[in-house]
């Protein structure tokens, strides 16, 4: 068993310690720059007010013009002073003019540039494209609007827009510096290059299993090194001794000291993919969503007038939704997110109110009751995370059920944010809590938190690059 394990260790050490090696550099490096990302709240801040008054087609008129029998989501927005619906069915996303019912061109690169031009009030340098993929616009959230230009600004940072060939939306911004650091930050860290990222299914399964094989790694190691360290004990050696001299001795005693962090940082980065595998997911099921709405979009869509919306002035970008078994519109603009409600054909502005949600989680959930409900606000240490935080304002409602949940609904879109039940509540400390170091005696508690992190990556930095060393050794050895 122990000659298996020396044999596990080396071969697997051998062909991952490198990758290891880079996961610890680029950990210190996404401390500082992380993953690109144009917040949500840039892009509306910089948008065109919906002219109401042009709008002549109903939201479930655009619903039929764009052919749409099961639509999930209908927003509206302005174009070049044209408002537009935008109408996403199941991955599918088709644009139709609000104001003569004609779907809407294709971009085209002149009108990309014009529109990158406008948001950032900078000239541009040139415009490539249309690209389905790029490192910068990878990942899942973006495939609905694709495929994308990439426009250069003339300015010093070196900032490129993404703009949506779909519906002219300006989407992601990165500048030279945030591309460069990334390069050997996230997408090292992340395994993220765009040829394996744009294949869900085989980075999920590659950062799965490297990571599983990293785990076997360092168990197999520390059992190892504790086994070695006993009998050099037992031959009257002291402290952390060890049989080894130069590398292997370095690497032995570092594995003895380090070797718990750095498996508690690969079993945790290995947690980041778990996607249900073992622990449970934050989505709600669709069951769930469909009762705690009371109605389909389309039913709501059906459901709002054309001259209702104008109640709603100004915004620049709407979106239709239910709540409770009522229609509502979502809105943003000048007066910042804002909830409005159906009523007697009119839409109104309202507020959720606890008593409201803990009704419509408990028709969502019709087999369980709320035993409890409340607002969370930015110190809850489940929902306020270095990485992934839901709203102040959120409103937590608890659940007597066997899994004992906790249903987090949004403050401004009346919509369940999360569920969370004592195996995610878990999840958040193994995987949060071990890889991010978010606890909440010290994460906010900075520079501390960042002196200990730079300290331990650092750490296990150094230790991989040792077992790089032993293992192009062994490498020249075998091949001579």
């Amino acid at each position: 068993m122990q000659r298996l394990l020396v044999q596990l260790h080396r071969w697997i050490g051998i062909v991952l310690c490198l990758m290891f090696a880079a996961w610890f550099a680029s950990g210190i490096v996404m401390i500082y720059v992380p993953f690109p990302l144009l917040p949500l709240a840039d892009r509306i801040d910089r948008a065109e007010l919906v002219d109401i008054d042009r709008i002549r087609v109903a939201p479930i008129e655009a619903i039929d013009l764009a052919d749409s029998s099961s639509s999930v989501g209908i927003r509206l927005r302005s174009q070049d002073g044209r408002p537009q619906y935008v109408i996403t069915d199941n991955g599918r996303v088709v644009v139709v003019q609000a104001d003569t019912g004609e779907p809407a061109a294709a971009l085209d690169s002149s009108s990309a540039g014009r529109i990158a031009r406008k948001f950032s009030g900078i000239a541009t340098q040139s415009v490539h494209g249309p690209v389905q993929y790029d490192q910068w616009v990878v990942y899942s959230a973006f495939d609905t609007l694709r495929p994308y230009y990439r426009v250069r600004l003339d300015d010093p940072a070196g900032t490129d827009l993404y703009v949506s060939a779909v519906t002219g939306e300006v989407v992601q911004r990165t500048s030279r510096s945030q591309r460069r650091w990334n390069y050997v930050g996230a997408v090292v860290h992340w395994i993220y290059p765009t040829v394996i990222r744009k294949h869900w299914a085989l980075w999920d399964q590659l950062v799965w299993w490297v990571s599983l094989a990293g785990i076997v790694l360092t168990l197999a190691g520390i059992y190892l090194g504790i086994i070695l360290w006993r009998s050099a004990a037992r031959a009257g050696q002291r402290g952390l001794s060890s049989p080894y001299r130069g590398w292997m001795k370095w690497h032995h005693v570092g594995g003895l000291t380090i070797g718990v962090v750095v498996l508690t940082w690969i079993f945790s980065g290995w947690l980041s993919m778990d996607h249900g595998r073992l622990f449970s997911t934050p989505s709600p099921a669709p069951d769930h969503v469909e009762r705690f709405t009371g109605m389909s979009v389309r039913a709501a869509a059906d459901m709002i007038p054309v001259d209702a919306l104008a109640d709603t002035a100004p915004f620049s970008h709407a979106e239709i939704g239910a709540f409770a078994g009522s229609p509502i519109l979502r809105t943003a603009g000048p007066n910042g997110p804002q909830l409005w409600r159906l009523f007697d054909h009119r839409l109104q502005e309202f507020r959720l109110t606890t008593a409201e949600v803990s009704t419509a989680v408990a028709n969502a959930w019709p087999d369980y009751e709320p035993v409890d409900s409340y607002v969370l606000g930015n110190d809850d240490v489940y929902t306020s995370l270095r990485e992934g935080s839901l709203p102040p304002g959120t409103v937590r409602i608890v659940l007597n059920d066997p899994a004992d949940t906790w249903v987090h609904v949004h403050p401004t879109r009346a919509e369940i944010a999360s569920i969370m039940d004592r195996s995610r509540r878990v999840y958040r400390w193994l995987f949060n809590g071990l890889h991010s170091f978010d606890f909440p005696a010290i994460v906010n508690r900075r520079p501390l938190w960042d002196a200990l992190m730079i300290a331990l990556l650092s750490c296990g930095f150094v230790f991989c690059v040792t077992a790089v060393v032993i293992g192009f050794r062994r490498i020249k050895q075998t091949t001579r």
